[in-house]
This record gives structure tokens, C-alpha cells and sequence, in this order.
């Protein structure tokens, strides 16, 4: 809720029609103001840049991505941006939009101070919420405001399946039942409904790896599973920042359960595999602890049993 937030010059970007408005609004040179700068917004942002504007980013998080990247990932992907050409201003809030001679003002909060900017187009990126409500009165099941499903994405009535966006499934970190708005996970939701569709009860869901791969302007950032860490799990981390390249690895006790990556895209397959398929790694902890790169060692001998 930001006064003049509804102004014809402030946009979502859920639709292709605001697309075509985005594309219509923006000249090379012209001042764009973007609010958020999460996994969707970031997506927008590269768009942005290619078409020529004049960006200012706004980020409530004290960081890019601040629900898939660790402080030094997102704060490497802003530095990224920045020598792009990009302003980012994290841990800042928009207070209203207003016009002021034929352009918008954006009065920004916090980051430093209260500042405004100019913008001929504002773009609004700030969450996505499943459109799951007319749902709730023909008695399924909702939580988190999407479809409950079990482990053969079906709802509360036998009849209708849910998958993607919509749908609140297990979570294979946690065993907790979320929404994970991710494309990796749609993909899953979507291969076992369209068997359990076809033959009920055929395919069972294992739970849904939380797995997001973003390219930013060329730097290709990626996080898994259980990025933040456990409670009295090990990690380690290596990090190059002269060059945008950063790892951190994730233990609980000798098993890989979550990653951040930047700048490095060889091990993406191998990360996911380590998590995904709960390998005791013995001795490779301690050499990953060492030496984060030896990823494909380590799978190679886990999957073997060594």
C-alpha cells in the first residue's frame, strides 16, 4: 500500500499486456524505477539494462535476493550491477509516487537517508501470491493461500490435482508442506500430476528441492536447498570477489543440504545431486570443508559408496 501506487505510470509484470506496456514506456536514456529486487525483479532488471534505461533499484532486504543469496552473494551480485551501470538501494523502502512535471517522483526511505527519483515508468516487483482463492468455497483444501497436495498432487478432492505455483506440497529439506514458486518445482509438481492424472497413485512425490538458478546481466547466481545453514551444521565458503566468483556449502553432520553459488555453473548438476540424493560423504566432508570445488570428486565417490 504506497500512495500512487495505482498511477498509470507505475506497473506490475504479470501479463503480457504489461509487457507490451513496460516495452512501450521505456526509451534508451529515460529514468525507470524498479521496486524489488528479488528473483522476478532481478529477471525484469536484466530486460531493463538491455533495452537502454536508466535504472534505480529499490530493495527492501539489506540485499539483491535477499530469499535465495547469503549477505556476500547478494552483496557481490549488487556490486555486479552497479558496474553495469545499475543504482541499487538496498534496505529502503518507497513511501509514494507522485507526478511532478510530466514524469513520476519515487520518494525512497531509508538506505542512507529519505531521497526521490525520476522516473518516466515505475515497475512494481515485490512477491508473488497464488490467484487460489475462489477455491476455498468448494471445499479444498488451502494453505499458505494455494492448493494443499499429497504426495501424489492431489488436493482435498480426489478429482482435482494442483502443481506449480499453486500448489503447497512437501518440501524434501524440511518435510514442511510450502509454496515453492520456483520453475524446478513446477516442472516436478507437473511430471508426477500428469501421471497420477493418467493412472492414480502411479508416481509418488519425494518432496520438492528448493533450487534457483538466476542469470543477472551475465553473472549466473544459484542457491539449494538449505542455503541459510542448520543449527549447529558446518559450512565453508570461498570466494573471489575481484572476479564475482563465490561458493558456500552447507552440512548437517557429514551430508550436503544446502549451497550458494556465483559465478561458477560447472558444479549446478552435481550440487543438486549431493542434496537430492542424501549421500553420506565420510571423509569428503572434510575435504570439501578444504577445498569447496572438489564437487565432483566428492559425488563421484559418495554415489559409489566410498
Amino acid at each position: 500500500p504506497i500512495p500512487g501506487i495505482d498511477h498509470a505510470r507505475v506497473s506490475s509484470c504479470w501479463t503480457l499486456e504489461d509487457a507490451r506496456k513496460i516495452a512501450a514506456g521505456i526509451k534508451p536514456g529515460a529514468p525507470v524505477v524498479l521496486i524489488g529486487a528479488g528473483f522476478i525483479g532481478s529477471i525484469i532488471l536484466e530486460a531493463l539494462v538491455a533495452a537502454g534505461a536508466q535504472l534505480t533499484v529499490i530493495e527492501m532486504g539489506d540485499r539483491m535476493v535477499p530469499r535465495m543469496l547469503d549477505q556476500t552473494c547478494g552483496t557481490l551480485l549488487q556490486k555486479w550491477c552497479e558496474g553495469k551501470g545499475v543504482t541499487v538501494i538496498t534496505g529502503a523502502e518507497v513511501s509514494a509516487i507522485e507526478p511532478d512535471s510530466g514524469r513520476l517522483k519515487v520518494h525512497v526511505r531509508g538506505g542512507g537517508g529519505e531521497t526521490a527519483h525520476d522516473a518516466e515508468l515505475v515497475i512494481c516487483a515485490t512477491g508473488v501470491r497464488a490467484n487460489a482463492g475462489f477455491l476455498g468455497g468448494d471445499g479444498i483444501a488451502l494453505q499458505d493461500g494455494a492448493v494443499l497436495v499429497d504426495e501424489f498432487m492431489t488436493s482435498s478432492n480426489a478429482n482435482i490435482l494442483a502443481a506449480g505455483d499453486v500448489a503447497c506440497g512437501e518440501d524434501f529439506s524440511t518435510g514442511e508442506y510450502t509454496v515453492q514458486a520456483i520453475q524446478p518445482t513446477a516442472v516436478d509438481h507437473a511430471r508426477i500430476a500428469a501421471h497420477n492424472m493418467h493412472r492414480a497413485g502411479s508416481v509418488r512425490h519425494q518432496g520438492a528441492v528448493a533450487m534457483n538458478v538466476l542469470d543477472t546481466i551475465g553473472l549466473i547466481s544459484a542457491s539449494y536447498g538449505l542455503w541459510r545453514g542448520v543449527d549447529g551444521g558446518d559450512s565453508c565458503e570461498l570466494a573471489d570477489e575481484r572476479r564475482f566468483r563465490y561458493l558456500r556449502l552447507c552440512f548437517e553432520e557429514d551430508r550436503l543440504v544446502g549451497a550458494n553459488s556465483l559465478g561458477l555453473t560447472q558444479h549446478i548438476g552435481i550440487i543438486r545431486g549431493l542434496i537430492q540424493g542424501r549421500f553420506r560423504l565420510g571423509k569428503w566432508k572434510a575435504r570439501l570443508l578444504s577445498n569447496p570445488l572438489q564437487l565432483m570428486e566428492a559425488y563421484l565417490a559418495a554415489a559409489q559408496g566410498n
